[in-house]
């Protein structure tokens, strides 16, 4: 006998939807932001809100396949934005609130978005979005007074919006990469790809609706706004920050009882180095979920001490950005992994050599539909039906996944293939090290060597002696940097991630030559 039954529908503006009907008084967020009032937010007031901006934006002319754009720092208002984009099949922008006024002008004119949200603190550059695109329908959000975006969520809802179906294929989230080089490339991801990412996570992560989850990292990218999804799906109670506060996050933990965070190895660095780490009560803090960088012996047994789990992710935004999870329970012995594929993914190393790296290329449902308007770059991202990530990295008879570090990011020194990735993790066993880049510098003998440039933890009284004492029997000696460079900070990019290019206009060159290793 055929049943009625259908694959649900993958409309994000359903997950909300969801709870509202069953849970309409639970917690969804609350929101925490400097010298602002804590909010509370439910699932219903949310849902109330996404669907009167649905509406308001469907009478402003908005329509399905459009472009809506938001500029602001975190805020539970990004979430409204996004449920309500989905509600009426727009296609979700968010973009990234460090970038700089023509860097976000070029973006908006990229994807000729018909609307621009944007905090009030933004102004400025909505009115150069005003003048040099086509982009000609704003809203402010401003908590001070006169608030437009407030207004335009007290619209009465419209059925169109509240019974709007989606297909798995249909884009939902435009996301732009940091373009470091070229122009910037906006990563189309389908309410398919969201949906099964977001169970991927769950499978290897776990999680419980009574889940409280800390986000302080921008939402703009992939990864943090990968966990609130996860949230929402388990009808979780995500608390999100304006910003990262370390001073402020171990006490919350305690009183708000967290047991869930994500962030990137430096966070949680300041956090373990907080003078009350070791005295707080974190027993309501299972586990932690970090990615973007290469995570430390020692920094990964500070938390374990705490009996508190590591879980480690790699990924990129074509992915969305779920490609390797290192799941609680791992084998300590796999705990500098990367972890393996997910339930529903794939991970195979392309072209190896001899030392079993190769490119990482992965495929799966949560792979990205391809680059916005532009088919060649998106035709050269993939490899038979694989997404090629432009990472290096091996896998081991397990399926564990070693990252070893960007493919233009390979050192060639005297014919031996050098990998950033490597030489970093090391410098990362090291306490004493808070971040590290690894560059590649001209040698009259060897073509190129290594050099590393350092941001110690603030106190400590690092040095290059110190540095190369430690590196002495981790790597072997064509690897170990000829130069290294003390900083207060390394630069980032309008991402947040370290700007090497800047890194080797400032030292990629064989002057002044700190340490002669070669």
């Amino acid at each position: 006998m055929k049943h009625s039954w259908a694959m649900p529908d993958p409309n994000l503006q359903h997950w909300l939807a969801k709870h509202a009907e069953r849970s309409p008084d639970a917690l969804s967020v609350v929101y925490w932001g400097r010298g602002e009032e804590t909010e509370n937010w439910t699932y219903g007031h949310m849902h109330r809100m996404a669907q009167g901006l649905a509406a308001w934006m469907l009478a402003a002319g908005v329509r399905p396949g459009d472009r809506v754009a938001l500029l602001d720092f975190n805020d539970v208002r990004f979430l409204v934005t996004m449920f309500a984009a989905a509600s009426i099949g727009a296609i979700f922008v968010p973009l990234n609130f460090r970038l700089s006024t023509p860097e976000v002008v070029a973006m908006v004119r990229d994807c000729s978005a018909t609307l621009l949200i944007h905090g009030a603190e933004f102004s400025p550059i909505q009115a150069e979005v005003a003048r040099q695109t086509g982009c000609s329908l704003f809203l402010r959000s401003d908590r001070e007074g006169g608030d437009e975006f407030a207004q335009a969520c007290s619209a009465a809802p419209d059925a169109r919006a509240s019974h709007r179906q989606a297909g798995w294929g249909e884009p939902a989230w435009l996301l732009y990469t940091s373009g470091s080089t070229g122009r910037p490339k906006g990563v189309m991801l389908s309410h398919g790809n969201i949906f099964w990412n977001t169970l991927n996570t769950i499978l290897i992560q776990g999680g419980l609706p009574t889940d409280k989850v800390l986000v302080s990292a921008p939402l703009f990218h992939a990864a943090p706004v990968s966990t609130v999804m996860e949230s929402f799906l388990r009808g979780a109670t995500i608390h999100l920050e304006k910003s990262f506060d370390p001073g402020s996050i171990i006490g919350r933990i305690a009183s708000e009882r967290i047991s869930i965070i994500a962030g990137v190895p430096a966070m949680y660095q300041f956090l373990a180095e907080q003078d009350d780490f070791h005295r707080a009560d974190l027993s309501s803090l299972r586990g932690i979920i970090v990615g973007g960088a290469p995570v430390s012996d020692a920094l990964i047994k500070r938390y374990h001490d705490r009996g508190i789990a590591v879980i480690q992710r790699y990924g990129l935004t074509e992915a969305a950005p779920l490609v390797t999870a290192l799941a609680p329970g791992a084998p300590a012995a796999k705990a500098m992994t990367a972890g393996q594929a997910p339930m529903f993914g794939d991970v195979r190393i392309a072209a190896a050599g001899n030392d079993g790296i190769g490119e990482i290329q992965m495929r799966g449902p949560n792979v990205m539909l391809g680059y916005w308007d532009q088919p060649a770059e998106s035709a050269a991202a993939f490899e038979d039906g694989w997404l090629r990530t432009g990472d290096l990295g091996r896998l081991d008879g397990d399926g564990f996944l070693t990252v070893a570090g960007r493919i233009k990011e390979m050192i060639v020194s005297g014919g031996e293939n050098i990998y950033a990735a490597e030489v970093e993790a090391k410098l990362a066993e090291n306490p004493d090290v808070l971040e590290s880049a690894v560059i590649g510098i001209a040698h009259p003998k060897w073509g190129e060597t290594v050099c590393a440039v350092i941001s110690p933890v603030p106190g400590c009284g690092l040095d290059e002696r110190r540095i190369m004492a430690h590196l002495q029997g981790r790597l072997a000696r064509y690897k170990q940097p000829t130069k290294v460079v003390i900083v207060d900070d390394l630069p980032k990019n309008g991402a947040g991630k370290i700007d090497k290019l800047t890194l080797k206009r400032r030292y990629g060159d064989d002057s002044d030559r700190r340490v002669e290793n070669a």
